[in-house]
């Protein structure tokens, strides 16, 4: 791994565990086993460094979720649609964490989950649709609703992984998925 990922990934660690203002640069230097000037170098500033972070966990996630934006069968589609909070949250726990810690407060992080998210409402307003539903697009308002609050409280530990699971199972009886 390079010294730029060292950093990303230390930094990730410390903002994940004590918040991005209460972590310095100086513990994300100690943490990538790097200088200070080495992370200035790299990013200029803090905000940089965080951007970084999180343009790096929507590209990933982004990487993960291509499929599911792919033209499928609509219940198919409701159904990936419905596992995705969990399933993004496995895949980078610690980025979900810190997003879900910054994301109130953080236009950055706004910008960039909102940016990540309009695809997968445009796409379930047109299966809502194709599937019939007298109102598609707050159908889709509704679940992406729905979504948004599982990963939230899955990153945050206040659902198990059993209980994300039983909430999924919900969903998809909702919709006719079983």
């Amino acid at each position: 791994m390079s010294k730029k990922q060292d950093i990303l990934a230390a930094a990730l660690r410390l903002f994940t565990k004590n918040g991005v203002r209460a972590t310095s640069t100086k513990s994300i230097a100690e943490e990538a086993n790097t200088s200070e000037a080495l992370i200035f170098r790299h990013f200029k500033t803090k905000d940089n460094l965080l951007e970084g972070i999180i343009r790096n966990g929507y590209k990933e996630a982004l990487t993960l979720t291509t499929t599911f934006l792919e033209h499928k069968e609509p219940k198919a589609f409701l159904i990936q649609m419905i596992d995705l909070p969990q399933t993004l949250v496995d895949s980078n726990f610690d980025f979900w964490r810190m997003q879900y810690k910054i994301l109130p407060l953080n236009s950055i992080a706004q910008h960039y989950h909102n940016s990540f998210m309009k695809p997968s409402g445009d796409k379930l307003t047109e299966v809502f649709r194709l599937l019939g539903y007298e109102y598609p697009a707050e159908e889709s308002d509704v679940l992406i609703l729905l979504i948004d609050g599982i990963w939230k409280s899955y990153a945050s530990d206040r659902f198990t992984n059993e209980r994300c699971k039983s909430l999924e199972k919900l969903l998809k009886i909702k919709y006719d998925l079983n």
